[in-house]
């Protein structure tokens, strides 16, 4: 239980990072007059978390999770403290960056020392008890946020997150003692680096075609990209210990996982950011308001994981429940794309109830059947594998859904103003600012970034629609009774 405080005190203090600072971007933005950038404030972490998640998971494979894992707060605290300091957006986002690459991989860490000392059965009733952290950050997190922003300073909400990472190194450092079995390896340098520059040029051309897809640097980021993933394969198949070790792609149940919980992170980490602006920027609600009008969703993750959890641990069963929940993600996404500048907030509270069970669905089962597909010595890269492609969702979601918002604002309020596009971007600031506007004005801006919104949710529920078929392909297999450990142990000892 002391082991489990440790692990769901990490997981606390990663998710409420991602929630936190939802509900004051429109401020951060508004003060450094910098809205098109909002985009890479959040792409900039989930990019460098999607590049260290691998890699760490793999380190923690070789040279054990304790380690990695108290090396990867480090690197978070450093990372948030910068934040704080940041003097302009540029600096905030290349702090961002380092941040991500500490906070990125704690919660596969976490979730792979759930698979040494617990078997795959058990693991879906502890897994409601982490929920139980991360949905206790979502639920303060954007409160927490609104809060910081209105009665102090936005540089807050970065120094909040010093302490816990504090508490959570101490607490491992006492109670975090697993044995591990070493094993003699090399790590794969070549693979890391190719792996770091693939996603890296993607996910900045992506961003950068905001501004036109043939501008030269955006073609040839995705010519970097579009060649180093071929040579990242070829590098992976000679590696002794591969960053992503390419036989687990053979195993149908990693495979369908891998997919399925990219395109819910399409959803989940790449559209979350902008319903909270919709609520600032076009209902003029409060940050801390437009933090509890996201509780909805957040109570669907909850009844999601803890019932879900419960159930797969009783009946030994899995592959029901993400059928069931994306194509419950799809109605409540195709619900909210319904929106406009006129949308009551009631016809939103029960869809995203059922975005938020979809989710909890999907990531509760495809880490179980994950880990529970592979041998304990690839649990640490399975685990980690999972949670990067559910990231890397997350990055194409976010680079994809800023571009689509801009390219909105960039074409709708010209067209209803009379404006240049730039100075159309430039009444794109504070939620203060934006209700301060012309009537006309102002109603253009609220139209438009309900537009931008409403297709970003159409995007999301298109993608989920093929999540119900991944879903659906998912093959079920009976869970072990044993913990990963235990066998490990067991083998190195005989």
């Amino acid at each position: 239980m002391i082991v489990l405080g440790a692990l769901m005190l990490a997981v606390f203090m990663s998710s409420i990072e991602t929630s936190i600072i939802a509900t004051a971007l429109p401020t951060i933005t508004g003060e450094f007059n910098a809205f098109e950038s909002f985009a890479w404030v959040g792409t900039a972490y989930i990019v460098t978390s999607t590049i260290a998640t691998p890699l760490l998971g793999k380190m923690s494979d070789l040279y054990g999770r304790r380690l990695i894992f108290q090396t990867t707060m480090g690197i978070f605290v450093v990372g948030s403290i910068l934040c704080g300091m940041s003097q302009s957006m540029g600096q905030l986002i290349a702090a961002r960056a380092v941040q991500g690459l500490g906070g990125g991989a704690i919660q596969a860490l976490a979730f792979a020392i759930l698979g040494d000392i617990l078997p795959p059965r058990e693991r879906g009733r502890y897994i409601g008890f982490f929920t139980l952290a991360f949905v206790g950050s979502a639920l303060l997190g954007p409160l927490a946020g609104g809060f910081i922003v209105e009665h102090f300073s936005w540089p807050w909400i970065f120094y909040v997150n010093v302490p816990f990472a504090l508490i959570v190194a101490g607490v491992c450092h006492v109670a975090l003692r697993l044995p591990f079995p070493r094993r003699d390896a090399k790590l794969d340098y070549w693979g890391a680096a190719l792996l770091s520059l693939s996603i890296a040029a993607l996910m900045i051309g992506l961003e950068e075609g905001s501004d036109g897809w043939t501008e030269p640097l955006v073609l040839v980021l995705f010519g970097v990209a579009l060649v180093s993933v071929p040579v990242f394969v070829l590098v992976e198949r000679r590696a002794s210990e591969p960053m992503i070790p390419l036989h687990l792609f053979s195993n149908k149940v990693v495979r369908t996982s891998v997919l399925l919980g990219m395109c819910a992170g399409v959803y989940v980490f790449g559209a979350g950011p902008f319903l909270p602006l919709y609520f600032q920027d076009s209902l003029f609600v409060s940050p801390t308001e437009s933090g509890l009008r996201v509780l909805p969703q957040m109570l669907g993750v909850t009844i999601g994981t803890f019932g879900i959890g419960r159930l797969i641990a009783r009946t030994g069963k899995y592959k029901r429940y993400p059928v069931i929940g994306s194509t419950l993600a799809v109605v409540g996404l195709l619900f909210v794309a319904q929106i406009d500048g006129s949308t009551t907030y009631a016809f939103l509270v029960v869809p995203m109830i059922l975005m938020g069970f979809g989710a909890s669905s999907v990531f509760t089962t495809t880490s179980i059947a994950s880990q529970n597909a592979v041998e304990f010595r690839d649990l640490g890269v399975a685990t980690a594998t999972v949670m990067f492609f559910r990231s890397l969702g997350g990055s194409f979601g976010l680079a994809v859904f800023g571009t689509v918002l801009n390219a909105t604002i960039r074409t709708e309020l010209p067209a209803r103003l009379g404006v240049a596009p730039d100075e159309a971007a430039g009444l794109i600031r504070s939620p203060e600012e934006i209700a301060a506007l012309p009537d006309e004005a102002r109603q253009a801006v609220v139209d438009g970034v309900a537009l931008g919104v409403s297709r970003i949710y159409w995007i999301c529920a298109v993608v989920m629609v093929a999540g119900v078929v991944l879903a659906l392909l998912l093959p079920e297999k009976p869970l072990r009774m044993r913990a990963g450990l235990s066998d490990a142990m067991e083998n190195a000892n005989a």
